[in-house]
């Protein structure tokens, strides 16, 4: 290997990718390596690791009412064909969104028919109702230039406002990339960036051992190999949590919530943090990750599946009182090893209190079929997330679209009550609701908050500038070497 370049391994596009980084001298440079479309396209916002927003392609979203905002886009800014950036292109993409079968979940608020565009760089932005997620899912579009928008080209060679172009493109192999001469913004350090992939940890590791990588994601368990080769070992949560989700039909094993309440008490959550997460992971204090950015202390530990947890003479008592005991539950995961590895631990769990499991991984795709379909399973090990990280989102979409059998009377008030919280604009008064639907949550125990989910990076010690973003993101312009 050219002496002269370091490789890095970061997750881009689902895969593991290798970046080599060449700067202009022979001086050995990088960027990072989390996230691609920080290279090439670029949002309207972002959000720093402690929740506060950072403003990118805009400069504010002014409150004219609850549900109409006055969207400013900053001046100056250029796609790397020389386009001018205008508020006509941030209006062609919200429109790109709406007609995508995921991404309208971006724009899922807007009101298209009352949405203008004021002038070059404004934009009278109207929702259909107030949607807590919506101004987080503006922040998820990476802006197009209207006038090129080609869709067939995009992947290839996407004409983006990010600091770094695409030069080079092989499905499955590499992507190269070279900083922009002309950006509108601060010049990038690195000159170029390739992504190499690279799905195995064993190359990932590899590479850590010969030194000829700047920035990996590596599996948790290499973590103190990683530390002792020098380099910089930090987790990153991401707002992602590992969940038990529970199949709530009532003529199932885990009908009754005394059957579900058993099942919690039994799992032993420390354990999983310390043998499949090495003890970086943290146990959790409520359903979801902490990290959510409405989290409030007072939704920690409000009920006692949480507050005592870990208990297997309790969690006895409730396999009795439910009949629990000599039954056999079904427990499915993505196929994931740690996700293997937690249900093995909790298969262990439900034997210490005269419960059997049977464990059956799936691949990831077959899994989320079988998930939709709630006869299938008992408990399925699941990761709840959203990209705006916000725990009104979270806990108020996933009971709608994998309802895990749960009805009744319970669930039209949780929903009732959940959809108000996230069209409440007043962050207190949405608090409340929070609080008042989480209760209902926790009661019926539709799924069990294990730990927080944890990725390990690990990068050179002569890095600067690695900053993570609240959902795990780096941007490549601001890392640089010491």
């Amino acid at each position: 290997m050219n002496k002269n370049a370091k490789i890095l391994f970061a997750l881009l596009l689902v895969f593991l990718m290798i970046f080599s980084v060449v700067s202009c001298s022979a001086k050995q440079q990088t960027g990072n390596g989390t996230n691609s479309e920080n290279t090439a396209d670029s949002s309207t916002a972002g959000t720093n690791a402690d929740g506060s927003r950072l403003w990118i392609l805009a400069t504010a979203l002014d409150w004219v009412s609850d549900i109409q905002y006055t969207l400013r886009i900053r001046e100056g800014v250029t796609f790397s064909n020389g386009n001018p950036l205008t508020a006509e292109d941030v209006l062609f993409t919200m429109e790109l969104c709406a007609a995508h079968p995921q991404a309208f979940l971006n724009v899922k608020a807007v009101d298209f028919e009352k949405t203008k565009v004021v002038d070059e760089y404004t934009i009278d932005l109207w929702y259909t109702e107030y949607n807590a997620a919506q101004e987080p899912g503006l922040s998820q579009m990476m802006i197009m230039d209207k006038e090129s928008y080609d869709e067939a080209e995009l992947a290839r060679n996407p004409i983006g406002t990010g600091a770094y172009t695409v030069t080079d493109y092989v499905v499955n192999s590499h992507v190269f990339v070279d900083a922009r001469e002309d950006y509108w913004g601060e010049t990038p350090k690195i000159k170029k960036v390739n992504f190499y992939v690279a799905n195995e940890d064993a190359q990932r590791i590899n590479a850590i051992e010969t030194g000829d990588v700047d920035m990996a994601s590596i599996p948790l368990k290499d973590a103190e190999f990683a530390e002792a080769q020098g380099y910089v070992v930090t987790s990153v949560s991401a707002g992602v949590a590992i969940t038990a989700n529970f199949n709530m039909t009532p003529d199932g094993v885990l009908g009754t919530k005394e059957a579900r309440y058993a099942v919690s008490h039994a799992i032993d959550r420390q354990s999983i943090a310390d043998i499949v997460y090495a003890g970086k992971a943290k146990v959790l204090s409520w359903p979801i990750s902490e990290s959510a950015v409405d989290f409030e202390p007072r939704f920690a530990n409000a009920h006692e599946t949480y507050s005592v947890g870990y208990d297997p003479e309790i969690a006895k008592e409730y396999a009795e009182k439910s009949g629990l005991i000599g039954q056999t539950v079904r427990i499915i995961t993505n196929g994931a090893p740690d996700n293997s590895t937690i249900a093995e631990l909790i298969q262990s769990n439900l034997l210490d209190i005269g419960v059997d499991a049977k464990i059956t991984n799936y691949d990831q795709a077959t899994y989320f079929g079988i998930l939709m379909d709630e006869s299938q399973y008992d408990i399925a090990l699941f990761n709840p997330s959203a990209p705006s990280i916000m725990a009104v989102d979270i806990l108020s979409m996933y009971p709608t679209f994998i309802t895990q059998g749960w009805s009744g009377p319970e669930r039209d008030e949780f929903g009732t009550v959940s959809q108000r919280a996230i069209t409440t604009y007043d962050a207190k008064a949405r608090g409340d609701l929070i609080n008042e639907f989480l209760r209902i949550f926790l009661e019926a125990d539709l799924w069990y908050g294990l730990c927080e989910g944890v990725s390990i990076r690990a990068y050179s010690a002569d890095l600067r500038g690695v900053e993570f973003t609240l959902a795990g993101g780096i941007y490549y312009q601001n890392v640089y070497f010491a």
